[in-house]
């Protein structure tokens, strides 16, 4: 029973994390191809955006390695679990898919609040690897703890760029709406969505990785 649910939650976790690491990487391509174009001169925070998005991908094909060792595929998961599509749906009400980067990009208020998004999901995410890798439950698959190891040290690189970026243009603090944001976020999907994911007698795999063509 125990081994049972233990397999179980290292499906769900792995899978939300893919799902996750994916959206992440696809929507920082998006990003970089519009800064390079606003602000080539800024070299120093384009870096640190390659970086970001590389480390991303580096997490997607880490967790996608994962399911291929178990000849497996992830479990069916959308956007509804995603933290970042969240944010932009909430904030910027669209889908992280049609979010208009050029357009965010046009507004320094709308690219300020894009990057406070970034800062407060990547910190909210340094947070909850910490809570992970010290839960009994993941210390069980050695796979899974190797990889959020490499995610622990990669995240304080994706924090701090944005957050010096933002200071540097005087820009102020993730205001209200968006810790309330960051906080609903955060807690439906801890206390409502993933418990009810988790239990849900039938879940459905995907029939390919996401990167992959049907």
């Amino acid at each position: 029973m125990y081994t049972a649910f233990t397999k179980r939650y290292h499906d769900v976790l792995a899978s939300v994390y893919l799902f996750n690491e994916y959206q992440a990487y696809r929507g920082l391509e998006r990003l970089l191809a519009a800064l390079r174009l606003k602000y080539p001169e800024e070299s120093v925070f384009i870096a640190a955006v390659e970086k970001h998005t590389r480390d991303e991908r580096k997490h997607y094909l880490m967790f996608k390695r994962y399911f291929q060792a178990l000849q497996s595929t992830p479990l069916a998961v959308d956007s509804t679990f995603g933290y970042i599509d969240q944010f932009v749906l909430f904030i910027f009400r669209t889908s992280l898919d049609d979010l208009d980067v050029a357009e965010i990009l046009a507004d320094d208020a709308l690219f300020f609040r894009l990057c406070r998004l970034i800062m407060i999901t990547e910190f909210r995410g340094m947070r909850q690897v910490d809570v992970l890798l010290r839960s009994r439950i993941l210390r069980r698959d050695a796979r899974l703890v190797r990889i959020f190891r490499i995610i622990e040290r990669d995240e304080p690189s994706h924090c701090l760029p944005y957050q010096r970026w933002l200071r540097q243009r005087g820009s102020h603090a993730p205001g209200v709406q968006e810790r309330l944001t960051d906080y609903w976020i955060h807690y439906s999907l801890v206390l409502v969505k993933l418990p009810l994911f988790f239990l849900h007698p039938r879940l459905k795999r995907l029939s390919h990785f996401p990167d992959e063509a049907a």
